[in-house]
């Protein structure tokens, strides 16, 4: 049902998982990995050697080893490892977890970026914030940090490390203000720290031989990396007469050795806008493709995402690694797991929603956590490791290498989890096709494998799968009798106001410390009551009523009010996609009902295989839908479904049919503008008579009204608008051109602004210098 447009280059499914997980189980696979960590100093050592003539044993020398740790929307890992009742640490904070600590001395450095929406008192950020949630607000600040702390660690390898407050002062010179990108601004600033640390690199003891990076990524957190690993490669300069940058800092070769992403999530997503849709925000625009190969060969050696295959929301489209093009960059699988965002991504205490009851090892989360930690190890990349494949000569001189016990017990995988897991897996291939069985996977290490179809394709028909559950569960009322719902958490109404209070006394508790004693005291998350039955409920009488077609009223008709045009793409997703994709995805659902169920008691099926796969459904996968927003809504996401597919961005370029509607702060098709409007979209169907008003177009099966807000109105739309706006899975010839438009009137105004002024100070001037009358 999705709309594949040319070839697409295939994506990859996980392999089989080995029942005792993929941390080391070998000595061999710790001396490959810590090889790697020691290349660039073997390689010097014989350099050396060839240049003395001797056969020295040992040259101090070391590379820096930079891990950094970008969070997901609403993730922060102090609040969720050590201040929540029940611990629910990220993928990324569980991997921060298992980094090597105290180990800057050998060149080996952690940062880790709490997630946006949460604090960050690093770059001053106190508290959580709803902007942040929706906005993704705080992301450039948190990119630019990162960048500054490639800096922090070479001047703390040379011993002259930099303060927090001059990192800070850093972050806010290097903000973008629109149109401008910020590139000038942080090339200036990072060039403005390296300066003083030239002379000091070339006399540094150990002497540096390179800057090895290790990049990890969530959700938006993802999405940050992504722009990162783009305005990194924009710091490197062309050596006169050369045709591509030297990917260096101060001399020393920059490589990001492994870019590990969990389900990238990049644009704005406002659940009430819908089916109005947020393109990518200011920092993630024109930065979620991995830079070109061709200009930085080499510079990104190993890349893996891991992609939700049951996420659904509007709000958290997708953005695939694969180019425009079709294909994937090289050095790069984009794999494709079971759950939804979280449960890739982690995040999901135990027991939410009556799912993984008991512990944290029954978290479908768990298995991206064992393969990113995989996949990255055998990249090289500085992690932890359980005590005993640790050599005892690697035990004896860096005890940073041994696993922590909270990690030790972070990573913990349940059998029963390992089993339905690879049961899952036969939903899309047999064994019989698979290279890697579990028994002949060597060392547990992680291969994917390349499956044959498009992500679109894969995630179109695993859609299927959760949708044959649904109708059992949620159409039939199954879910009810089902442990799962029984167990689920519900707070009554006094346990509500009770929690709210104190929620409200503890922040009044931060305020007044903030004020008496600790100015960077980080803030409560936002109070958000646990309704797990209400929201299960819920999302069951959605999903049976429109099953049933008694499909929603409010998908017809819309409104957008706009005070200001934001400066970010804003879309209008084709409606006339909705019924088809409600159409396919229900046949779907139905032509495999019978796999999982015998009857329509939700009574699971005999065969022992899928009965597996309905039992991780049922005790394993969230519902994100049920519960997004709901606090702030009062329901779920407005506009959207269980029957609408992901929307999956490639570049400018998406799976879903939009009409891009504003651009760089203008409407497109629209001349002129003052003031806020109300964008009002209809179906033509509806029996509106808005057909033939002033200042109506139609398109397709969509009728177009913008009115002024404070005139009330409807303002002209310009000649050839029904192009511009006409839906299409390509629109970034048009979002280019207006862009383009919108640079040059704001240039232009700018020019025009600055005659005015300059008009001004000279009659100022003329007034003063005029004779008096008096004279």
């Amino acid at each position: 049902m999705f709309k594949i447009i040319g070839s697409q280059q295939s994506a990859w499914i996980p392999p089989v998982f080995p029942i005792q997980g993929r941390l080391p189980l070998d000595p061999r696979q710790v001396e490959a990995n810590i090889k790697k960590q020691k290349k660039e100093e073997v390689q010097y050592l014989l350099e050396v050697n060839q240049e003395t003539g001797r056969r020295n044993g040992f040259v101090c020398s070391q590379s820096l080893h930079i891990s950094l740790f970008f969070d997901g929307t609403n993730n922060n890992e102090e609040d969720d490892t050590n201040q929540a009742k029940v611990p629910h640490p990220s993928n990324i904070a569980k991997l921060y977890h298992a980094s090597l600590e105290h180990a800057e001395q050998h060149g080996y450095f952690n940062y880790y970026m709490a997630g946006v929406g949460t604090p960050f008192p690093d770059i001053g950020e106190l508290d959580y914030s709803t902007s942040g949630l929706a906005f993704a607000s705080g992301g450039e600040n948190r990119i630019n940090w990162a960048l500054l702390q490639i800096v922090e660690a070479l001047a703390r390898a040379v011993k002259a490390p930099l303060t927090l407050k001059i990192i800070q002062d850093k972050v806010k010179e290097m903000c973008a203000a629109w149109p401008l990108t910020g590139e000038v601004n942080r090339r200036q600033a990072i060039k403005s720290l390296l300066a003083p640390l030239q002379e000091k690199i070339k006399t540094a003891k150990p002497k540096l031989l390179a800057i090895k990076l290790f990049i990890y990524g969530f959700s938006r957190g993802a999405a940050e990396a992504r722009t990162f690993v783009n305005w990194l490669a924009e710091l490197f300069e062309t050596p006169e007469g050369a045709e591509r940058p030297e990917q260096s800092l101060l001399g020393l070769p920059v490589s990001i050795e492994f870019l590990g992403l969990l389900d990238t999530v990049a644009s704005v997503g406002v659940a009430h806008l819908v089916p109005f849709a947020d393109g990518h925000m200011g920092w993630a625009d024109g930065t979620q493709q991995l830079p070109d190969e061709s200009r930085y060969p080499n510079l990104v050696k190993s890349c893996y995402h891991m992609v939700a295959a049951y996420e659904q929301r509007s709000s958290f489209p997708l953005d695939t690694l694969r180019r425009p093009s079709g294909e994937y960059p090289s050095n790069t699988l984009e794999i494709l797991y079971p759950g939804m965002h979280s449960d890739v991504g982690g995040g999901y205490p135990p027991g939410d929603q009556g799912k993984a009851i008991g512990d944290q090892g029954l978290l479908l989360s768990q298995i991206t956590l064992h393969d990113l930690y995989s996949a990255a190890f055998d990249a090289g990349a500085p992690l932890t490791i359980p005590q005993p494949v640790i050599p005892d000569s690697v035990k004896a001189s860096q005890p940073s290498r041994v696993m922590p016990r909270r990690a030790i017990d972070e990573f913990y995988i349940s059998s029963i989890l390992v089993e339905r897991f690879n049961a899952w897996r036969t939903t899309i291939i047999t064994e019989s096709k698979s290279p890697f069985p579990a028994k002949s996977t060597p060392n547990n290490r992680y291969e994917p494998i390349l499956i044959g179809k498009p992500l679109e394709t894969l995630v179109e028909e695993q859609m299927g799968w959760i949708t044959a559950w649904r109708i059992g569960r949620f159409a039939y009322g199954s879910y009810q009798s089902q442990p799962f719902f029984k167990q689920a958490n519900e707070w009554d109404k006094e346990r509500i106001k009770t929690e709210k209070k104190n929620n409200e006394t503890k922040t009044s508790d931060i305020k007044q410390d903030r004020k008496s004693k600790n100015p960077n005291a980080p803030g409560r998350p936002i109070f958000e009551p646990t309704i797990d039955k209400t929201q299960i409920g819920q999302g069951a009488k959605e999903f049976r009523d429109d099953f049933y077609n008694h499909m929603r009223s409010h998908t017809s008709i819309t409104q957008l009010v706009l005070d200001t045009i934001p400066k970010h793409v804003i879309y209008l997703i084709n409606s006339d996609d909705e019924s088809a994709e409600y159409e396919h995805m229900k046949a779907e659902g139905l032509k495999l009902y019978n796999k999982l169920f015998r009857d329509n008691a939700g009574t699971v099926t005999s065969d022992p295989t899928m009965a597996q796969v309905c039992a991780l459904f049922d005790d394993q996968v969230h519902d994100s839908r049920a519960w997004f927003m709901h606090d702030n809504l009062g329901s779920r996401e407005l506009w959207s479904g269980y029957f609408r597919y992901r929307m999956i961005f490639s570049g400018s370029g998406s799976n879903k049919e939009l009409s891009p509607i504003a651009v760089a702060g203008q409407l497109v098709g629209i001349a002129t503008l003052v003031g806020g409007v109300v964008y009002i979209a209809k179906q033509k169907d509806i029996g509106s008579m808005a057909a033939g008003l002033a200042g109506t177009i139609g398109i397709m099966s969509m009728e177009y009204q913008v009115i002024d807000q404070i005139s009330g109105v409807a303002l002209p739309f310009v000649a050839g608008a029904e192009d511009l706006l006409k839906p299409t899975t390509s629109p970034g010839d048009v979002i280019n051109a207006q862009k383009q438009q919108a640079i040059e009137k704001h240039f232009s105004d700018a020019k025009k602004n600055l005659s005015k002024l300059l008009n001004i100070a000279e009659d100022k001037v003329a007034e003063k210098s005029a004779p008096s009358l008096m004279e």
